[in-house]
């Protein structure tokens, strides 16, 4: 039978001359390794059974491991379920409520004995793991020179903010090719917050929970919170986030600064901050520069509101630390 495109099939052998041996719509058979491309699971390899399973969404729970199988009873999302075994298609045999019976593994994170998935960390989705009054000013994307960048982040540490910087995957390989720089890490050098923005900034709710989840690693920040290109979310995303163990930090405020492309306005917006906001800006416009900073720290002091502070250590003392890769769980803002 013909594949359609765009398929993904899961590999149950490789031959000396590199075909795949995989399953599909009830089938086994082999095809060619020219036409396809390679999809890195989160899961445990091949002979390698999880020892448990946690669901990332409210998930049936059936007599056979497939959709044409009766439902015996929903499993709640957030549900850790012991795995006694796996079938061809990927799918796991598991208990829960006194019974037995299969669930789909598109939409459970996997985890070992030794725990090499870690779970992704409780946080409220617009605001992260700011838990204080003060508000978090975050920029997306790729700033558009290194000097740009250098000067913004010098003059947040120097003045003691801790911004939040959102690169993609393909903006911190740009700059390692020209410059020979790594963004992520002259912002943590600078007491700055580095999460994951994807590699190349697509929809993730078009992809499938493996698609989206590759789209996490690969040349992108590796670490515990990320961000959703254009906030897009959907059961298969927040799939692809448990499974690389990755919170999603979205924003409550919006300054639209892609849109109306003007300093002013940007300003304006993100001065009128509410205690503990997560501001959205962008790298590559107005609101990434020391003035726009320095204008706006000053406006929200004016309402007796502050702005999160560079990272001093995990003591809080001291001059401006570099800030680990992985956020905690209370920023020390």
């Amino acid at each position: 039978m013909t594949i359609p495109k765009g398929t993904t099939v899961k590999v149950t052998a490789r031959a000396a001359n590199g075909w795949y041996k995989v399953g599909y719509a009830g089938r086994t058979g082999w095809i060619s390794n020219k036409y396809v491309s390679i999809v890195r699971s989160a899961a445990p390899a091949p002979g390698r059974l999880p020892a448990t399973v946690r669901t990332t969404a409210g998930l049936n729970l059936r007599t056979g491991p497939s959709t044409a199988y009766a439902v015996l009873v929903t499993i709640p999302r957030g549900t850790t379920l012991k795995v006694s075994a796996r079938a061809s298609n990927g799918w796991y045999k598991v208990g829960y409520a006194g019974r037995t019976g299969w669930v789909s593994n598109t939409y459970v994170t996997t985890s070992t004995g030794s725990g090499s998935s870690p779970s992704a960390p409780r946080a409220p989705q617009s605001t992260g793991p700011n838990r204080t009054s003060r508000v978090v000013l975050t920029f997306d994307d790729c700033p558009r020179t290194l000097g740009s960048f250098t000067a913004t982040i010098k003059y947040a540490a120097d003045h003691n903010m801790g911004l939040v910087i959102a690169p993609t995957g393909n903006c911190l390989s740009s700059f390692r090719a020209r410059y020979g720089v790594d963004l992520a890490a002259l912002a943590r050098a600078k007491g700055q917050w580095v999460i994951n923005h994807s590699v190349s900034h697509p929809d993730l709710r078009r992809l499938s929970c493996a698609a989206a989840a590759a789209q996490l690693g690969g040349s992108g920040v590796r670490t515990n919170f990320g961000r959703p290109p254009f906030g897009a979310i959907d059961a298969s995303v927040r799939c692809a986030y448990d499974r690389v163990g990755m919170a999603i930090w979205t924003w409550s405020r919006d300054t639209l600064d892609w849109s109306v492309k003007s300093k002013s306005i940007t300003v304006a917006r993100a001065s009128a901050a509410r205690p503990g906001d997560t501001v959205l800006m962008h790298m590559q416009w107005q609101g990434f520069a020391p003035d726009s900073l320095r204008q706006i720290k000053a406006n929200l002091a004016k309402r007796g509101v502050g702005v999160c502070r560079a990272y001093h250590g995990s003591d809080g003392v001291g001059v401006v630390a570099r800030t680990p890769v992985r956020l905690p769980a209370s920023l020390p803002c």
